[in-house]
């Protein structure tokens, strides 16, 4: 079974988000308050929007709203990187 693990919905979640920055890339590339708001609001899209055997499956791993931010953030920092860029 997929996505059974902490790491392996971490993971999943970072591959979103960083399809989500280069497909729209003006909301990631404004200033750091903008994009800080900006990461906050897909991760809680992201948080808002699961099925219900995502929310079962976040509640047995004990994911929470804290880690699908923190990981929207880890992933944009990689996204940055990757494109030779840093946030300030």
């Amino acid at each position: 079974m997929a996505k059974q693990s902490k790491d392996a919905v971490k993971h999943e979640i970072q591959e979103l988000a960083i399809g989500n920055y280069k497909s729209y890339p003006a909301d990631y590339e404004t200033g750091p308050v903008a994009v800080s708001q900006n990461i906050q609001s897909l991760a809680r899209g992201y948080w808002d929007s699961r099925e219900y055997k995502e929310v079962e499956r976040d509640e047995r791993l004990g994911i929470g709203l804290e880690d699908y931010q923190h990981w929207t953030s880890e992933a944009y920092d990689i996204f940055m990187r990757a494109n030779g860029q840093t946030m300030n």
